[in-house]
């Protein structure tokens, strides 16, 4: 039986073992977010920013998402993004993903 696990408003959640940690990029630094508010980020992200401002839904043809072992990246490829660490890790532990987010080829 498939058993859903919903969790919210926290920054650090164990699922079937592993500890996942969220943060948000927010001037330049990685800042711990609440899951929900990790999750809002995310879908916003996947709708184009300059015609979201316009209130037009439009698919974001920037956006990039990247996992490695340490980690899952997003980004809407202009101001937001986001960073899934796995195994309890913080940021700056994710070296294999520094070179993503700091915008190189994966």
């Amino acid at each position: 039986m498939l058993k859903h696990l919903v969790f919210e408003g926290t920054h650090r959640v164990i699922v079937k073992g592993v500890a996942l940690r969220f943060f948000l990029r927010a001037d330049g630094v990685w800042a711990p977010a609440t899951d929900t508010d990790f999750q809002r980020a995310y879908e916003l992200a996947l709708f184009d920013p300059d015609a979201l401002r316009k209130d037009v839904l439009c698919p974001n043809a920037r956006r990039v998402e990247h996992t490695t072992v340490e980690g899952w990246f997003w980004s809407n490829g202009c101001h937001s993004a986001g960073l899934c660490t796995f195994d309890d890790r913080s940021p700056e532990e994710c070296v294999g993903m520094a070179r993503i987010a700091g915008g190189a080829a994966p």
